[in-house]
């Protein structure tokens, strides 16, 4: 299913170098970044600080691009250097001293937001981390409804599962969140750029991810939405110039830029947003829904392939439920994973699971199944 995409592979110069299946940790980067970045310092070497008349507004446009790969309308997308930094501002912006302070989430979520999450207490706040299901592959879905109440401030979750690729049903948390009062920060970064995404439609409140992933738009580059009726009433402790009202006033008193802006915090790093842009626009032209019909016509016969062979499968094995990747372990998954780079076969191993392989709409159907044939005879 939409082959011509393969048309595209000789923009992602790593494809014609390695049998290159690792999409959901790093993103093959387009041969156009070279050229945006010597754009950026074209701009600073002959405007010097007049270059910021180009360098602002790229920024916005970038932020504004990537926002709507999620289907975020224009000026609800803010950029930072990563989610890390942006779900400390977001907590940051939140009342944890009331009865209303607890978030509730996964164990499944990505370690850095459960470290984060974590350290709520010195505000005030508590942390609920619910315990995935029992095969360590899919959210408790109920358990995580279960454990929300009118304590609960915020309910977190990531869209895909990054060790399984579980594509969790995000609208049963919004239902069950909305109706007792509670925010809904999702974490999108293993969906955005192969699973389509509307943010208005889920009616999530916060819709946060980085680029480094499918979106191949490299390290540096964190985003997040807010509804526009959340991040209006939301004060970070930490604004950066760039995220007051008038940034050039340097007026000494704080007075927060409107919406999504006041979370721009300082001086932004536009050599990653000139980085990004290509990545961005080439997903944009191709639309996500063909980059989710050509993923999933490769990832399920691949998984099904696992299976004939006797490899145990860690992700779901309907493809409505599933994300971008496939987590497969052969057994003896850490030797394996490091003979199959020895080999040319870029993917990546995660302890206790397996190894994850991600064709990308850029893959070929037969790539994948050649890192299977090599898994199979390294096990043997």
């Amino acid at each position: 299913m939409h082959e011509h995409l393969l048309e595209r592979r000789t923009d992602y110069p790593v494809l014609s170098r390695a049998t290159y299946l690792a999409s959901h940790t790093l993103g093959a980067m387009h041969r156009e970044t070279p050229l945006r970045l010597a754009r950026f310092a074209e701009l600073w070497a002959e405007r010097g600080v007049v270059a910021w008349e180009d360098w602002a507004p790229e920024v916005v446009r970038v932020a504004d691009l990537v926002g709507s790969l999620v289907g975020a309308p224009p000026g609800t997308t803010v950029m930072r250097q990563n989610v890390a930094d942006l779900l400390g501002d977001l907590i940051s912006a939140l009342d944890w001293t009331g009865t209303r302070n607890r978030v509730v989430t996964s164990s499944l979520e990505w370690p850095g937001s459960l470290h984060t999450w974590s350290q709520i207490g010195r505000w005030g706040g508590e942390a609920v981390v619910v315990p995935g299901s029992a095969d360590g592959v899919t959210l408790d879905l109920e358990a995580m409804v279960a454990a929300i109440d009118e304590r609960t401030l915020v309910v977190e979750c990531s869209h895909v599962l990054f060790r399984t690729s579980t594509l969790v049903d995000v609208s049963v948390l919004v239902e069950r969140a909305h109706e007792v009062g509670a925010l809904v920060v999702i974490d999108g970064y293993q969906a955005a750029g192969t699973v389509p995404v509307d943010v208005v439609a889920l009616g999530v409140d916060v819709y946060l991810g980085g680029s480094v992933k499918y979106l191949s738009g490299g390290p540096g580059n964190g985003w997040m939405y807010a509804a526009p009726s959340v991040s209006q009433r939301l004060e970070p402790v930490t604004t950066g110039w760039f995220g007051q009202a008038q940034p050039f006033a340097f007026d000494p008193e704080n007075a927060y830029a409107a919406g999504i802006s006041r979370f721009a915090g300082g001086t932004p790093g536009v050599p990653a947003a000139y980085a990004a842009a290509p990545a961005y626009e080439a997903l944009a032209e191709i639309g996500i829904a063909a980059v989710r019909e050509r993923s999933q016509s490769m990832t399920q016969p691949l998984l099904e392939s696992a299976l004939e062979r006797g490899f145990t499968v860690r992700s779901p094995y309907d493809p409505a439920q599933r994300g971008g990747h496939v987590t497969i372990d052969p057994g003896d998954s850490g030797r394996v994973h490091d003979e199959l780079h020895r080999r040319g076969f870029v993917v990546d191993h995660r302890p206790g699971v397996g190894i994850r392989v991600s064709p990308h709409f850029y893959n070929s159907l037969d790539e994948a199944l050649a890192c299977l044939d090599a898994m199979q005879d390294l096990r043997a």
